[in-house]
């Protein structure tokens, strides 16, 4: 290939600025953006659907963490975590 100091575009660079130019006039892209009240609104259900924090458990676990007397079932723990994960997966 030789290339000339002519800057007269060439045919496959005038073809690949016609794609680029039709691919942008003809692209999907879209942005849309949520209202502030619609995500507060949402957030407010998930919110609602969590169950209550216990302030009082939880400070008598971190007690017994730091005092290395915390005890827990280990098979109860893994079976929480297996339900858990099945039942986020879909099966269907």
């Amino acid at each position: 290939m030789r290339i000339q100091g002519s800057s007269a575009p060439t045919a496959a660079s005038k073809s690949s600025k016609k794609a680029k130019a039709s691919a942008a006039k003809t692209s999907g892209d879209s942005v849309q953006v949520s209202d502030a009240a619609g995500l507060r609104e949402r957030a407010k259900v998930m919110l609602s659907d969590m169950p209550d924090v216990r302030l009082d458990q939880i400070e008598e676990i971190r007690h017994a963490l730091e005092q290395g007397t915390y005890q827990m079932d280990h098979k109860a723990v893994s079976t929480y975590i297996v339900r858990n994960a099945l039942s986020e997966h879909s099966w269907g």
